[in-house]
């Protein structure tokens, strides 16, 4: 068998004592781990994000700006000065405007969430990729935002729905801290650039 196809379990048999111990301290700090949790709402009406242009000499994405700004003025004051800088895990769920066409029946349907969002209602990537330019920090637009990177997202799970009122629903699982150890033996550095603030 290819080295690279064997399983977790013969990698660690076949590894040396070193190996084994890293591998078990790794797995002992990782289960070490606290996670803390914080929902919040954002009262605004879905939208996909728009594939970004060109300007003059900026690149800019439409809405972006206006959307952040919301951010900051209705979310961010609401979460005591959230600012996540570690691994999290980040539960959407994204109601998007019921259409005024829409039947009794399927007015029903959709408030019970049996009636889902498909076809030119926008990508699940756009919605997502608009959430996480409100959360990111913007220094240029003065926008601090919650979260240092998106890239800290390590497990995402996101969902459509219609609704009579349109919003986000967002539930974000982040470590409290990531122990030291496990820093040193995944070699893993800090090099976000964190708004002025927060330095």
């Amino acid at each position: 068998m290819n080295q690279d196809q064997r399983s977790p379990a013969d990698m660690l048999s076949a590894a040396s004592n070193r190996v084994r111990s890293l591998v078990a301290d790794c797995i002992n700090a990782y289960k070490s781990i606290k996670w803390k949790t914080v929902t919040f709402r954002i009262p605004i009406a879905p939208e996909p994000s728009h594939r970004p242009r060109l300007s003059g000499y900026r690149v800019y994405v439409p809405g972006a700006a206006k959307n952040q700004s919301f951010f900051n003025r209705n979310v961010t004051p609401t979460l005591n000065g959230l600012f996540i800088t570690t691994p999290c895990k980040i539960k959407a769920d994204i109601f998007v405007q019921t259409p005024k066409s829409f039947t009794d029946c399927q007015k029903i349907l959709a408030e019970m969430r049996i009636l889902r969002p498909w076809g030119n209602i926008g990508d699940v990537d756009n919605f997502e990729k608009a959430i996480y330019d409100m959360m990111q920090p913007n220094e240029k637009r003065h926008h601090r935002g919650i979260m240092a990177n998106d890239s800290l997202i390590i497990d995402a799970h996101t969902n459509k729905y219609y609704s009579k009122d349109p919003r986000y629903e967002i539930t974000i699982s982040y470590m409290t801290k990531i122990p030291d150890r496990l820093m040193r033996i995944l070699r893993i550095r800090d090099d976000y650039d964190l708004p002025k603030d927060l330095r």
